[in-house]
Parts: structure tokens; sequence; C-alpha cells
């Protein structure tokens, strides 16, 4: 009997230190598990909160850049509006340039004008002004004759807005020919009204 006491002994202090040492094992590797697992879904948990943050603000910036987007449209809709509406404007000056009664054409410009003018580039705004103030004052230089230099630039300053107001559009400038009939225009319609000429060019 007391020799299966001592076996039995001899084999609890054989195995039973590397049963301990292995089960210690298993159950520090458990422990690890849960901890690294614990760790990787904090770690998923950030991230996914920062990335649905990052999607927040990506869908601010979009809707902000869309907004400027259409008010960028609208503005240059508005601006060619404005362009194509100087353009007619300036084509009643030139039918006026030679006539004194030119006060309702001047005044027009001048209203639409302080309606208008932000709308358009800065060429166009100083050349369109330029336009209307010489076409006021030309039926007076005209009747003086006392200038034939100040004519032809005062002239000038009425035609050569139509350039400056397309050029402002960002539309193809007009060729030569398409002045040329335009003065020719002019020329015609002084002729029929008996208006002369001299002293300014056609």
């Amino acid at each position: 009997m007391e020799a299966i006491l001592v076996f039995i002994g001899f084999l609890v202090g054989q195995f039973l230190p590397s049963y301990l040492r292995e089960k210690g094992k298993n159950l520090a590797t458990k422990e690890d598990v849960e901890r690294i697992t614990r760790n990787v879904e904090a770690v998923k948990a950030e991230y996914s909160e920062k990335l649905q943050e990052l999607i927040h603000q990506n869908n601010l910036l979009l809707e902000q850049a869309k907004g400027r987007q259409q008010l960028r449209f609208a503005a240059v809709e508005k601006r060619l509006q404005v362009h194509q509406e100087a353009y007619l404007l300036w084509r009643q000056m030139i039918s006026k340039v030679h006539s004194e009664e030119n006060a309702d054409v001047v005044m027009a410009c001048q209203d639409w004008y302080n309606v208008n003018c932000l709308y358009l580039d800065q060429a166009s705004r100083a050349a369109f002004r330029s336009a209307y103030s010489a076409l006021a004052i030309h039926p007076t230089l005209l009747a003086a004759r006392e200038n034939d230099e100040s004519i032809k630039r005062n002239f000038m300053d009425v035609t050569s807005a139509g350039e400056a107001i397309v050029k402002g559009a960002e539309l193809p400038s007009l060729g030569e020919n398409e002045y040329e009939l335009i003065a020719r225009d002019q020329s015609s319609n002084n002729l029929r009204k008996g208006t002369p000429e001299s002293g300014a060019p056609s």
C-alpha cells in the first residue's frame, strides 16, 4: 500500500506541474485573446466614428460646393443677359449719335446702368458709361463745329463701346465686316434724315 502511495505521489510530482503549467498557458492565452479582441473592437469603433465624421464633413462640403456652383451659374446667366441688354442699348445709341433728339436714349441708358452696372465687367462698365455720356454732348459738339478732333473722339467713345461689351460677355468680338455694316447702316439713316456728317467719321 505504501508503495502504491509512493508511486501515485511520484506520478503527481511528475505530471501535475506540467499540467498546471499548460493550464496556466491556456488561461493566459484565452485572456490575451480576449484583451486583443477588445482592443480590436475599440479600434474598429474609433475608426468607424471617424469615418462617419469624415462622411458627414464631405457631404457638407459637397452641398456647399453645389450651392456655390448654382450661384455661379445664375450669375453667369444674369451677366450674359445684362451684356446683351447693354449691347442693344448701345445699338440705340448708335442710331441716335447724330440726332439732336437723343435725350430719351441717354436717360434710358443712364437708368439702366444704375440698375445693372455691377453685372458688367470693368471694361464694359467704363465703355458703356462713356458712350452714353458722349452721346449726350454729341449734338452740341456737332452744332458748335469748333473742334473736329473733339467731335471724332466723342464719336469714337460712342461707337467703340460695342466691342468692349461683346468682349465682356466672353463672346467672339465683332468682325471688321460687321462694324462696317453698322457704320453703313448709320450713314444710310443719316442720308435719309438729311443729317450732315462733316466733321465726324461715318
